[in-house]
């Protein structure tokens, strides 16, 4: 019973499914893998190279990565065969493909992929210990009510409720595709 393998039975059995993984650990063995160019595609690969940051490199390739083999074990096709691409606002979407929905996130190591063939889809994903400043956000974040909530918690619950609504409304601003 391999991740793969769950990955096409969450496809076939629920119609979505979402992946995780550090993007080190993964990096890890696609570097080592000689097929590293034809897996990442033409546009992919000159995307890599234009990129200055070591760092962000090593990231792209991780994340390209794990949307082709996630993609690839749901949709029961090799990687190398799927292409990651962006619409116009920077969603991404796989190319000839429009059954099934795309969503990416990353926060330092970890790396999230959401796949839905039953529509929209919106992933995100933050530090549990991020600290956000609620002055600064809430009017733009926040409705009335969740200000309300939120102005009546003491600051270390408020910063933890403050960074899963933050998440939360991100990963669905994305399932909205903007």
């Amino acid at each position: 019973d391999s991740p793969w393998s769950r990955v096409r039975q969450a496809m076939a059995w629920h119609g979505h499914v979402v992946v995780h993984a550090n993007w080190r650990d993964w990096l890890r063995a696609a570097i080592a893998d000689p097929q590293l160019r034809p897996l990442l595609g033409a546009r992919d690969w000159q995307r890599l190279n234009n990129l200055q940051d070591p760092e962000a490199r090593d990231r792209f390739a991780a994340s390209r990565l794990l949307v082709k083999h996630t993609a690839g074990a749901a949709l029961q096709t090799p990687p190398e065969t799927v292409e990651l691409a962006s619409k116009a606002g920077g969603r991404p979407y796989l190319r000839g493909c429009d059954q099934i929905e795309v969503s990416l996130s990353h926060t330092r190591d970890l790396l999230v992929v959401g796949l839905n063939r039953r529509g929209r889809v919106g992933v995100d994903t933050e530090l549990a210990d991020r600290r956000i400043q609620y002055s600064a956000v809430q009017r733009h974040l926040c409705t009335p009510a969740e200000r309300r909530w939120l102005g009546g918690l003491d600051e270390a619950e408020q910063q933890r409720r403050l960074v899963r609504t933050w998440t939360l409304k991100e990963a669905y601003t994305k399932a909205l595709g903007q």
